[in-house]
């Protein structure tokens, strides 16, 4: 007899952690008309709203993510991945100056109907790249058990759980 658990069920946080920036693969060659650009605070509502489909369970808007992402003298810089100037994916590189060492890889999303294209991969190498030229030695996320898509790319991607 086997009982049924619900702690599956249950989102637990897990920190990964790449300890060198050396080795970053080469970013990826999307096909037109995608692009890997940095955001403008213009974008934020297109921002808000791709964030907002990719993460149903937070809420966002234009003024929180232009603060958060765009106006945060932490956040370096939020990269997207768009086509035809519809925002696709993203990824934010975060320094925190208590640890200028570390770049925290922030906010990684891709649009449901876009994914595994390797545009959150992109995205991510991206960051990692720009982490590198800011001086960071190594690169660090949070995400959570739920989001089971990101985890194995993460692996690829060099981060030790």
């Amino acid at each position: 007899m086997s009982e049924k658990s619900d702690a599956l069920a249950v989102p637990v946080d897990v920190t990964m952690r790449r300890p060198t920036l050396f080795g970053v693969p080469a970013m990826p060659i999307l096909a037109a008309p995608l692009v890997v650009r940095r955001a403008q605070v213009e974008e934020a509502g297109a921002l808000a709203a791709l964030l907002g489909r990719a993460f149903e369970a937070e809420s966002w808007d234009a003024a929180g993510t232009e603060r958060e992402l765009l106006c945060d003298e932490t956040v370096r810089a939020t990269l997207v991945v768009a086509a035809e100037g519809r925002l696709v994916a993203t990824a934010s590189l975060q320094v925190r100056p208590d640890v200028p060492e570390c770049g925290w890889v922030r906010w990684v999303a891709t649009d449901l109907d876009r994914r595994r294209e390797g545009l959150a991969r992109a995205s991510v190498i991206g960051v990692l790249a720009m982490a590198g030229q800011a001086g960071c030695r190594e690169a660090r996320l949070h995400t959570k058990t739920d989001r089971l898509a990101g985890i194995p790319l993460y692996l690829q991607l060099g981060f030790e759980p």
